[in-house]
């Protein structure tokens, strides 16, 4: 099969302003009394799902992740003002519920999971093969299991619905974050039992998911909810597996010629198409500098690039950052790279998502992938749960895994915090730019047990004195495209949820309620 064309079926409410409680309860479309009469329809419907967890109209869910995931962390600054105040607001924690960013990845985030619901019970009552329905029945529980991961991150408590709907059902509130993430473990277990390893897929269905995928996912919801012991051994299941490998070189995890690698755990496919030019990536084109015809958006913070010349890191550093002045790590044409800083926050930009300028292509969209699991964020979820568990040596032979490919010597002899320490440092320069970073501050906690991120944003925080007091960063400091103070404004135990969007709470009449402190 060709590698799947992320090309999304024609959905006339995709642009609507209504709640998504106002909406068709089929959120995508698709209905539980779909057709389902042939094996080629239950596999073409349940590719389609795929589609939606980058649903891309270049903003609603792949841009939101990086507005949240880092540009409202310490890695990165949004870049620019200009025409996207409302994701400035969610970076400098000044937004509210009306916060038209944070609305749109909750509906969007919603209508993939009505659809997944719908497609799961349409096949459910299909007579076709009953192996291909439940494989695909699994794939779905994944993807249904990953966008609940992503709403109660976000969100915290968040309404669970597990089936399609009429449109009188609407009369569902919030369920507890433990039980939201309950029911995300159980689809993934159910996965896990189903679907065939990533070694027994033909190299053309590479991009399905797996079975070592689903353990990945279930061992980082384990690693969320502290279950250290069961991220550890579900950890060690994806790494023994020997489907999975780190690649030799860190660059070549992004490269344009290596999609679904050995290291790539699961990844949301996309192609770009000269017949179809609106289809494809287009965050590249969003996050690279305006000197290449970008837009300028999330810039790496100085702080960031400060983290990896603290450990000699360079490898990681010109992978990770593209510097003004400096050459393109894998670019041969770029040798002194144009940040253009007069246009934008720190004249730094992410390598990461960056398409060398001889495979670009017209339009502004590409055949980019987008890796949501890899081999590295699994040794180092071994590395956090056993240090966890004060396991030093399982932790400290996950950690030098991770360092030895980047050329970095590993301290053997660390222990107790200062190896957790150790290991959370690890993450942020192996996972940078990558979408996680606020929700490990989020998650983690230090010795006394408070929240990590209320220590590094708000008046007082490490980051926020950084940017105010001690940095000395020519490009960052009296740059006026975004404000120097960023986190000065977040609000332990306001800022560690963002807000319910106030038009889903309105339309449930009182039975979804607002976060604390918005």
């Amino acid at each position: 099969m060709k590698k799947l064309i992320y090309i999304i079926i024609a959905i006339s409410f995709f642009g609507c302003k209504k709640s998504f409680l106002e909406q068709a309860p089929n959120g995508n479309s698709i209905s539980a009394n779909t057709y389902y009469n042939s094996i080629s329809e239950v596999e073409g419907a349940t590719f389609v799902q795929y589609t939606f967890i980058d649903y891309n109209d270049w903003w609603q869910t792949q841009w939101w992740r990086s507005v949240s995931g880092e540009a409202a962390s310490d890695n990165a600054w949004i870049g620019v003002n200009g025409g996207q105040g409302t994701a400035v607001q969610a970076a400098h924690y000044t937004l509210n519920a009306e916060n038209d960013r944070v609305e749109a990845h909750w509906i969007m985030t919603y209508k993939a999971i009505f659809g997944f619901n719908a497609t799961i019970e349409g096949i459910e009552k299909s007579t076709v093969d009953a192996t291909v329905k439940s494989r695909c029945i699994a794939e779905l529980k994944f993807l249904r299991a990953f966008m609940y991961w992503d709403l109660v991150r976000n969100w915290g408590d968040v309404p669970l619905i597990t089936k399609t709907l009429s449109p009188a059902q609407n009369d569902y509130g919030r369920t507890s974050a433990a039980e939201v993430y309950n029911f995300i473990k159980a689809d993934l277990t159910a996965a896990i039992g189903v679907l065939p390893r990533k070694s027994e897929y033909s190299t053309s269905n590479k991009f399905r998911i797996s079975k070592g995928a689903a353990q990945a996912l279930l061992a980082k919801i384990q690693l969320y909810t502290e279950n250290w012991a069961e991220a550890s051994s579900l950890a060690d299941q994806v790494i023994n597996s020997g489907d999975y490998s780190l690649e030799p070189e860190f660059g070549s995890i992004w490269s344009m010629t290596n999609y679904n690698g050995r290291e790539s755990i699961f990844e949301t496919q996309f192609q770009f198409s000269v017949q179809y030019p609106t289809i494809g990536n287009f965050f590249p084109t969003t996050s690279m500098s305006p000197a290449e015809s970008g837009w300028g958006y999330f810039t790496p913070s100085s702080d960031l690039e400060n983290a990896f010349k603290s450990e000699g890191d360079s490898t990681r550093l010109n992978w990770t950052i593209m510097r003004h002045n400096f050459p393109v790590a894998g670019d041969p044409a770029v040798t002194r790279f144009d940040a253009r800083p007069s246009s934008e926050k720190s004249a730094r930009f992410n390598r990461k998502v960056y398409i060398p300028r001889a495979e670009r292509t017209a339009g502004g969209r590409f055949s980019k992938d987008v890796i949501h699991l890899r081999l590295a964020d699994v040794y180092l979820i071994k590395a956090e749960a056993a240090a966890m568990l004060s396991q030093t040596n399982p932790a400290l032979a996950a950690l030098k895994v991770i360092r030895d490919r980047v050329g970095l010597t590993t301290n053997m002899s660390l222990t107790g915090w200062t190896l957790i320490d150790a290991v959370r440092k690890e993450r942020r320069l192996e996972m940078a730019l990558e979408g996680d970073r606020l929700y490990d501050l989020r998650r983690w906690k230090n010795q006394s047990g408070t929240p990590v991120i209320n220590t590094v944003m708000g008046p007082n925080g490490s980051f926020v004195n950084y940017n105010t007091v001690t940095s000395t960063d020519k490009y960052e400091k009296g740059n006026l495209n975004e404000a120097q103070n960023k986190g000065f404004s977040f609000v332990a135990g306001k800022h560690n949820l963002w807000p319910i969007p106030s038009k889903e709470i309105i339309a449930s009449e009182g039975r979804i309620t607002q976060n604390t402190g918005y």
